[in-house]
């Protein structure tokens, strides 16, 4: 982008020069003696008596795109200057979201795909609406966390992700077998169960430790709290290995986790199984029934659909924008802040400059 203002103002000077020159140079003698010719200065008013000159006013230079500020009347801090101050300050880190940022804006140019004002404030409210909280308790308890304005919030946040929903709403598709599946889920049957885990990266032979624990768990109610409480991960071990109920067709529970719960009888333990994390085995510690209040009617499909719409994008979009970035190809120059060692070396040469002697070379051999 630099190097574009730049282009811009090398092409903008060398029109400029061209201009002077054929007004300097292309003029012919007739013509030259037809101008007219420079008015002769005039004597400067008499004042009052008693009267003081008032001193002239500095001219102020001209407004320039390129200027954030003046000093000493005429003397430029240009945009240049400052991106740099900022860069070398942290602004290296907002590169990428930079670089990400204008690759959603590229594709949706692309697309014609815009976003409005209207949108963005209804985004932003249905998501506060969401947390159940004010755009108040927002700004106060919420942006923080992330250390963002509401301003950075909605350009880095909440206008992106309006264009890449754009985007990816003809990848999003909702059966009706989707909804009876989503229905089924919610208001079928539930299964509760208690979980231990084994880690992989547990201390020890991962099969031998789990089998002795596993044994030890089978013996009693008391004997698979204590094997739960004592786990690995300390979510798990804080709750006795309990997780929430998991209802059929579910999104976060495996197919092979999801079989062998709804296999199990109340108390009953299931065997020692692999996990992407892990070895696991689970205790049924609750059956709940369908709930037959709720109907499966059109009311309740449209809230399925919109329900399921926003989770099928939110693993969507991510997807989609990894396949934009492979296309786009970025390239990042820009590094991080100086290492320590360039630190000190830096601060070493201000003090040794500022006591008269001669400053390091970067990279030169120590004497």
């Amino acid at each position: 982008m630099a190097l574009g203002r730049r282009g811009r103002l090398v092409r903008g000077l060398a029109f400029a020069g061209v201009a002077a020159a054929g007004y300097g140079f292309g003029i012919s003698g007739d013509r030259a003696t037809a101008q007219p010719q420079p008015a002769q200065p005039q004597p400067p008013a008499l004042l009052p008596t008693g009267a003081q000159p008032q001193p002239k006013a500095v001219p102020q230079p001209e407004p320039d795109r390129r200027v954030t500020a003046y000093i000493y009347g005429n003397v430029p801090v240009t945009r240049e200057e400052l991106g740099d101050f900022l860069i070398a300050r942290g602004g290296h880190e907002k590169l990428e979201l930079l670089v990400n940022k204008r690759i959603i804006e590229v594709e949706a140019a692309r697309r014609q795909i815009t976003v409005t004002q209207i949108e963005v404030h209804a985004a932003l409210e249905d998501e506060m609406r969401g947390m159940g909280i004010t755009r108040a308790d927002f700004a106060k308890h919420i942006l923080p966390k992330y250390g963002k304005t509401l301003y950075e919030w909605i350009e880095d946040v909440v206008k992106p992700r309006l264009m890449l929903t754009k985007m990816c709403q003809d990848r999003v598709k909702i059966t009706e077998e989707d909804l009876k599946k989503a229905f089924e889920n919610r208001f079928g049957e539930l299964r509760t169960a208690q979980v231990i885990c084994w880690n992989k990266d547990d201390n020890g032979p991962l099969l031998r430790i789990a089998q002795k624990q596993w044994d030890e768990s089978r013996k009693g109610d008391a004997e698979f709290d204590a094997v739960a409480r004592t786990q690995a991960d300390p979510t798990l071990a804080a709750v006795c290995g309990l997780v929430k109920p998991v209802g059929r067709y579910s999104v976060t529970a495996s197919d092979q986790v999801e079989k062998l719960l709804f296999s199990l009888k109340v108390g009953e333990i299931s065997h020692l199984f692999d996990t992407p994390s892990g070895l696991m085995c689970m205790k049924l510690v609750k059956v709940t029934p369908p709930n037959a209040t709720v109907q499966f009617d059109d009311k309740m499909k449209a809230a399925l659909v919109k329900e399921l719409s926003e989770a099928r994008l939110n693993l969507e979009i991510p997807k989609f924008f990894k396949e934009l970035k492979e296309v786009a190809k970025p390239v990042l120059y820009l590094k991080g802040p100086p290492t320590a060692a360039e630190f000190r070396e830096g601060v070493d040469n201000i003090i040794i400059n500022q006591a008269g002697g001669a400053p390091k070379v970067p990279g030169a051999p120590k004497p």
